[in-house]
């Protein structure tokens, strides 16, 4: 195209094509095509007056539709790349980038890599086996985070009143990385607590021997966090990793938590970094193997008493919230009552039952001669449902 300030744009004639670009250029500063004035001063072709030709020959997207093919092979001065070196490396394994991509960047890329198929060139007709399309960032205002409507947030900012592993934590812990997500700085607040929560655990930890229990959960959430970094499920990740933490007991194998600290290590890097060595270890935990599960030591019967501790506390809490609702009274004591087989659960998790309440709980089996039962709440229990009394 050309430029004419009376006719406006005019397209080149077709017998003139292609238009060959100039080679006596100047490269430094802006376009390097703007600096050969013969080339680019010509006449119109409507009305014979003074006109330029477009120097902006081509988008950007240009380079980027085969750009993963020079880095193959960038130091190349004979060819754009080494056939040999691009049956070795591509596909691509996966592609991360934004949504809008797939109109500009994507798919010229498998254009490209198609043409480039049928001259011979590449023998591959994909170049990126997976694609991931990552969510958007918004400000606390709703509004996609950008430097003109000034609702950006400088990373910055937050590592110096927090620190770097808490921002880390954070972003991954909003959401899907899928996801549109809101900045809260809630979240960065509540991933700060934690890994101080986790300094405060390594204080007091004693290395020993790990009981079954732990070792069930270790062994799971190895099994779950793995599966949910592949799957760039990064949430359900450290969900997983900080349930596993709380379940962690102040004595335990120095395995167990070195398989911890290795869990953690992609979301909080410097801080189970500093651990590691704190453990005694001389190498550096980003280059140690990911630890992989023992499904054998992986118990569900551990995992259904777990979740049954868990239901029974939230239980008493709701009851506790009802009767201060309606009557205006605190709750001070608990009585429980379960199946003669399901007492041995309750008893083992009796402090961290007391933990999640914050009341005095006892624990009784129906059949018990001596059971406190004044509203015969025990008459009621079936298996899997305990009773519950509040004082």
């Amino acid at each position: 195209m050309i430029y004419c300030n009376s006719c406006g744009i005019v397209p080149v004639p077709e017998k003139e094509l292609p238009v060959i670009l100039p080679e006596n250029v100047k490269f430094g500063k802006g376009n390097p095509l703007e600096t050969a004035e013969e080339w680019v001063n010509v006449k119109c072709y409507k009305c014979g007056k003074n006109a330029k030709r477009e120097t902006d020959t081509m988008d950007t997207f240009f380079d980027s539709s085969w750009y993963f093919l020079r880095f193959c092979d960038p130091l190349n001065n004979e060819e754009p790349f080494n056939k040999t070196k691009i049956k070795y490396w591509m596909p691509v394994d996966q592609y991360i980038g934004g949504a809008e991509h797939a109109c500009m960047h994507l798919i010229y890329a498998r254009f490209f890599t198609k043409v480039l198929r049928d001259l011979g060139f590449v023998k591959i007709n994909e170049p990126f086996k997976r694609l991931f399309n990552q969510g958007i960032l918004h400000g606390a205002d709703g509004q996609k985070m950008s430097k003109s409507l000034g609702n950006v947030v400088n990373p910055n900012d937050i590592i110096e009143k927090y620190n770097a592993d808490s921002l880390r934590l954070a972003i991954v812990s909003f959401a899907s990385p899928d996801k549109d997500i809101i900045w809260d700085e809630k979240v960065v607040i509540g991933s700060y607590k934690f890994i101080n929560k986790l300094s405060r655990y390594f204080d007091s930890l004693k290395i020993g021997n790990s009981d079954k229990k732990t070792e069930s959960w270790l062994n799971k959430t190895i099994k779950e966090v793995t599966g949910f970094i592949e799957n760039f499920k990064y949430n359900l990740a450290v969900i997983k990793i900080r349930e596993l933490f709380e379940h962690l007991p102040i004595e335990t194998s120095k395995e167990v938590i070195e398989k911890f600290l290795k869990l953690l290590h992609p979301f909080c890097p410097h801080i189970t970094e500093e651990l590691w060595h704190k453990l005694g270890n001389k190498s550096f935990i980003s280059l140690e193997e990911w630890p992989v599960a023992d499904e054998s030591k992986i118990d569900e019967e551990l995992e259904k008493q777990e979740q049954a501790v868990e239901k029974l506390a939230e239980d008493i809490n709701h009851i506790a919230r009802l009767i201060k609702e309606k009557q205006g009274k605190e709750a001070k004591k608990a009585f429980v009552y379960v199946l003669p087989n399901e007492k041995g659960i309750f008893d083992e998790s009796l402090e961290v039952i007391n933990k999640k309440t914050a009341l005095d709980v006892k624990i009784y089996a129906v059949n018990d001669p001596d059971k406190y039962d004044p509203e015969n709440k025990s008459k009621k229990v079936k298996p899997g449902r305990p009773g519950i009394y509040l004082e």
